[in-house]
C-alpha cells in the first residue's frame, strides 16, 4: 500500500534509555522532564457513569497460551476492584478495537504481536501496529484499508497467513467513544519504539501507555509485565517505581535489549488509582 495519510509523530515525552537505566541504579523518582500538556491527573474523580473494568486482550493465546500470566494479572487487577473481561482467539478482531471504549476499560492489558511496519510509497513511513486474529480479506473494511487505518500484517516472516493490523490512525479515526482515562499496557514488541500508537491512545482519552522500546522475547515480556501489573495495581506503587521494580528483577530483554517504558513521561509519578481518578 502507499504512504499513510496520517500525521507523523515524534518521541517527545517518552523516557530515554538513559532515564530508565538511571532509575534502576538509583531507585528514586525522576521529577521534571514533564510533558507540558499532560493532564493534572488525580485532582478530580471520574465523572462518567458506569463501572470501570479491566479488559484483557490476548491475541497470542491460541498459539502461545500462558495460564500463569493470565491468573497473576487477573488477580492483581481484581485486587483493586476491577472486574476483568478477557478476549482471546477469534474475539481479537477489528471490531473489538473499534468498540473498545464502549466497554469502560479503566485498564487495557494487551498481550499481542506488534511492531513497527515500514509503509512504502513516495517516501517510507514507519507505523506502529497491533496485530489482530482477524484473517485478512480484500473485501473487508475496504475504506479503512484504502487510507491505511488497517494494515496487512503477519506474525512472523515466511508465514503465509495474513491478518489485519491496527494502526494509530485507526485509534484516531475508527475507534468509537472516549477511553475513561484508561491505563493501557501492551505486552508486545516495539510499541514504544515510536510514540505514534501511544499518542493515539492518549488522544482517545488514555492516561498512559506502558510497553517496550524494541523487540522482546515472549517469556521475558510475560514475566516482566506480570510483575509490573502486580506492583502497580496490587501493591499501589507509582508507575515509575513499578517499572523500576520490574526492570530491576528482569532487566532488559536478554536477546534484543528492549526496555519497558511509558508515555507520557509525566504519568510516572502517579499511582494507578490517581491516574484513574479512583477514591483512595
Amino acid at each position: 500500500m502507499g504512504n499513510s495519510s496520517g500525521r507523523r509523530r515524534g518521541r517527545a515525552g517518552i523516557p530515554t534509555r538513559t532515564d530508565v537505566l538511571w532509575s534502576w541504579a538509583v531507585g528514586i523518582l525522576l521529577v521534571g522532564a514533564l510533558v507540558l500538556d499532560f493532564r493534572a491527573v488525580g485532582t478530580e474523580r471520574v465523572e462518567e457513569t458506569g463501572e470501570l473494568r479491566a479488559v484483557v486482550i490476548d491475541q497470542l493465546s491460541p498459539r502461545y497460551p500462558n495460564d500463569v500470566f493470565r491468573s497473576a494479572t487477573t488477580a492483581s487487577l481484581q485486587a483493586v476492584g476491577l472486574p476483568v473481561d478477557v478476549f482471546e482467539g477469534e474475539e481479537v478482531d477489528v471490531g473489538l478495537y473499534r468498540s473498545l471504549a464502549s466497554r469502560r476499560p479503566g485498564v487495557v492489558l494487551i498481550r499481542s504481536h506488534s511492531g513497527i511496519l515500514v509503509l512504502e510509497g513516495e517516501a517510507e513511513e514507519h507505523v506502529t501496529a497491533l496485530f489482530t486474529n482477524e484473517a485478512y480479506s480484500e473485501t473487508s473494511h475496504v475504506a479503512e484499508q484504502l487510507d491505511e487505518r488497517l494494515l496487512i500484517v503477519r506474525a512472523f516472516e515466511g508465514e503465509g497467513e495474513l491478518s489485519f493490523g491496527i494502526s494509530p490512525e485507526f485509534i484516531d479515526e475508527s475507534m468509537g467513544g472516549r477511553l475513561p482515562r484508561s491505563i493501557v499496557i501492551i505486552a508486545g514488541c516495539s510499541c514504544l519504539g515510536r510514540t505514534d500508537l501511544a499518542e493515539a491512545f492518549v488522544a482517545r482519552g488514555a492516561s498512559v501507555v506502558v510497553s517496550w522500546d524494541g523487540s522482546v522475547t515472549l517469556e521475558h515480556v510475560d514475566e516482566a509485565t506480570a510483575l509490573l501489573v502486580e506492583r502497580f495495581f496490587r501493591d499501589g506503587m507509582t508507575l515509575e517505581n513499578a517499572v523500576v521494580a520490574a526492570m530491576v528483577k528482569y532487566g532488559e530483554d536478554p536477546e534484543f535489549g528492549a526496555l519497558m517504558t511509558y508515555f507520557p513521561f509525566a504519568a510516572g509519578r502517579y499511582t494507578a488509582a490517581e491516574l484513574l481518578g479512583l477514591p483512595d
